[in-house]
């Protein structure tokens, strides 16, 4: 067991010559058993800096003061640095003399570097709360503030010194809001988060703040719950945004039904979704005998059906048309002159959902001339309070449009940008070309979505944008221009940056563990299969990836049972120290303990399950020996020729064997649980017999010690 031993086993004679050398003590050194045996320890296998303090560990526990977790640097054979956690345990004979030392250790050179990594991220982590561009706060368990970073203190007016110990929600939540916010302060101490929870901050100035906040468990080490973490958004801006936004929305379809001019729209299929007063007016056919019939087909003149189609083709695939002239026969077959714009329609995410017609009857061409430049006009104050930043430039890349978004992120104002060259005088050198390129595509129809580029402000920061690149028309369908919108993606960067680090991390301690780890996606199929899993069961990596883990690596007895664990772990119900037999590919029996946990996407969506194992076969065999010994040392006290008693701590009777009760007179049952000096001591020998067992009971035995 010691040579085969998953840890460094050593062992020397009372001078301080190896007597045991395992094969993991081989591997971590690079020294033979063979190159040390007999050898002295200290003098040849211990660096010389180090030997004056492991002497005296070894020294010490030959006099019988055993060590346990002294940490000391071994450098192998090859001169390799490994840190050595070292227990060193007296070894005796027989007869109880001291015979030499065993010396059980543990390679932490990895855990170490584990250790530091994760200062480091812990590190990385409050520097990046700190400076984060969103206001984030912590509290204890008690609702006491534990984080306060500097977007916090600046969008409350209150400093970290000024909250930090306070009760958040008594000092800090306006009265109306205490309750909810409590609520969700105390769900996330008891594990359930909360997302998107929306309440107002009243800062120290009196000002009220809209906050959209996400209530974060915060847990240590061990998994106990710490407190919470809360991320917050100012959305006061957004929620301006949005009320705005849904009255533009109202005052739109209000426009759209009661315009002066005939307004249709279609769904991706072609269907009428959208029919106005005017539409109706000028065709004659009401809203109810169009609404979900196809346009071209049913209300277009035979003529013009294949022109009409491509242009409302053309809009589904984002290419818009802008005063497309055709006829319309109405439905008593008079025929009206339409100059008709086709809009391609978008959902929130971007996606295409159908296509907008606002026509003219040429005849009124003022009237609608006069709508179209009331819909310029909103356009123009949406994109100035819009919460992204907004530019536009003409076809000889002038600056035209600088929104109050793109001010601030900037520092520059749009006195100082209107009329301004944008690649000469805001671009990155290293970035001109291609931002020129983008936008001289976009002047030709071309349009650009997300093209990452970066802006330097006027104090010199750098920011990270996203920006899509649209083409500019005027009435006629002319280029005029490009207009961006754009999205600082500086922190979302750094964030994914960091994400893949620490994925390239986890796949290396994994794959590295002293543990055997293995995964399964949710069709059962092994994902992961670490080193340790590979040399415990003799199937490698590239043996099981793929593989059904139950159907071919998991006994014919234990499959449904293990398929059981793997299923509930699936459905999120995470099974800890579950044991079941494993059978080798060369036929071995292993005992492991398994912890089946969740493993869950980005979108908290249920990937799979990660699996670490223990091998606890040799464990299992100590167990029984254990067992074993401890049933014989029963039947040993109990047959004894001698009376044997034993008693706890506080005195009372745990032992009482069948010659103390013979001798006694009293039997087990009379003196089990009952104190034995007070009950079964004469009164003369009461108080030397309790400090005898007193002393016992510190660790201070005596020898032949006789009393009535």
């Amino acid at each position: 067991m010691i040579n085969t031993g998953n840890a460094p086993i050593f062992g020397i004679d009372t001078q301080g010559c190896v007597t045991e050398w395992n094969r993991m003590a081989a591997a971590i050194s690079g020294w033979s058993r063979r190159d040390t045996l007999g050898k002295p320890l200290v003098q040849e296998f211990i660096t010389e800096s180090y030997r004056d303090e492991v002497g005296r560990v070894l020294t010490s526990a030959l006099e019988g003061n055993e060590t346990a977790n002294y940490e000391f640097p071994l450098f192998t054979k090859d001169g390799r640095r490994r840190e050595i956690l070292l227990n060193a345990t007296t070894r005796r004979g027989a007869d109880g003399e001291v015979t030499g030392v065993i010396g059980v250790g543990q390679d932490i050179t990895e855990l170490r570097k584990v250790t530091a990594e994760q200062q480091r991220v812990a590190d990385d982590l409050q520097r990046l709360i700190e400076t984060a561009n969103a206001p984030i706060f912590g509290v204890d368990v008690e609702g006491h503030v534990t984080e306060w970073n500097r977007m916090a203190a600046h969008l409350s007016g209150y400093s970290k010194k000024e909250t930090m110990g306070k009760r958040l929600v008594e000092e800090f939540i306006t009265v109306d809001y205490k309750v909810q916010v409590a609520t969700v302060l105390a769900h996330a101490c008891q594990g359930e988060e909360t997302a998107n929870f929306e309440f107002p901050l009243v800062t120290k100035t009196g000002k009220r703040v809209d906050v959209l906040l996400n209530a974060t468990t915060r847990r240590d080490a061990e998994g106990k719950i710490t407190g919470v973490v809360g991320v917050g958004q100012d959305i006061t801006n957004l929620r301006k945004v949005m009320v705005e936004s849904n009255r533009v929305a109202d005052d739109l379809t209000r426009v759209i039904n009661t315009a002066n001019a005939p307004i249709f729209g279609i769904d991706s299929a072609g269907h009428v979704t959208e029919w106005n007063l005017k539409a109706a007016a000028i065709s004659g056919w009401t809203r109810e005998e169009t609404v979900g019939k196809p346009l071209v087909k049913q209300f277009i003149t035979e003529s013009y059906r294949e022109e009409v189609g491509r242009v409302l083709r053309d809009a589904l695939d984002g290419n818009e048309t802008a005063n497309y002239e055709f006829p319309l026969f109405t439905k008593d077959g008079r025929r009206r002159e339409i100059l008709l714009n086709a809009t391609t329609r978008r959902g929130a995410d971007g996606d295409v959902t159908g296509v907008i017609g606002v026509g003219q009857d040429i005849t009124e061409l003022r009237k609608v001339t006069a709508e179209q430049q009331r819909v310029a006009d909103d356009l123009q104050r949406l994109i100035e309070t819009a919460n992204a930043p907004i530019f536009g430039v003409d076809v000889e890349g002038r600056v035209t449009e600088w929104n109050r978004m793109a001010a601030h992120l900037s520092g520059y104002s749009k006195d100082e940008t209107m009329g301004r060259n944008l690649v000469d005088q805001f671009i990155t050198a290293e970035y001109k070309a291609k931002v020129k390129q983008v936008l001289t595509r976009a002047c030709l129809g071309e349009e650009t979505a997300n093209f990452e580029f970066p802006l330097v402000t006027k104090s010199g920061k750098r920011f990270d944008v996203l920006l899509n690149a649209t083409t500019r028309r005027n009435a006629e369908g002319r280029v005029t221009g490009v207009v961006g919108v754009g999205q600082d993606i500086t922190n979302l960067r750094q964030v994914m940056v960091e994400s893949k680090r620490v994925a390239d991390d986890l796949t290396r301690v994994i794959d590295t563990a002293n543990a055997p780890i293995f995964g399964i996606d949710t069709q059962g199929n092994v994902t992961e299969w670490n080193k340790m899993a590979a040399a415990l069961s003799g199937w490698t990596r590239v043996e099981t990836l793929g593989k059904p883990l139950v159907d071919e690596f998991i006994t014919i007895t234990y499959r449904e049972e293990v398929g059981r664990v793997l299923s509930m772990a699936l459905r999120g119900i995470e099974t800890s120290n579950y044991e079941f037999p494993l059978f080798t590919k060369d036929g071995l029996r292993r005992e492991i303990l398994l912890n089946a946990t969740t493993r869950r996407g980005a979108d908290g969506e249920v990937t799979g399950v990660i699996g670490v194992g223990q091998d606890i076969t040799e464990l299992r065999q100590v167990n029984a020996e254990q067992q074993r010994v401890a049933d014989d040392l029963q039947r040993l006290i109990e047959t004894a020729n001698a009376p044997i008693f034993g008693v706890n701590v506080d005195g009372r009777v745990t032992e009482w064997n069948r010659m103390a009760a013979t001798l006694s007179g009293f039997s087990k049952e009379e003196t089990l649980g009952k104190r034995l000096v007070e009950e079964f001591i004469t009164i003369d020998y009461k108080v030397q017999v309790a400090t005898v067992l007193q002393r016992a009971c510190r660790g201070e035995e005596t020898a032949n010690f006789g009393s009535l």
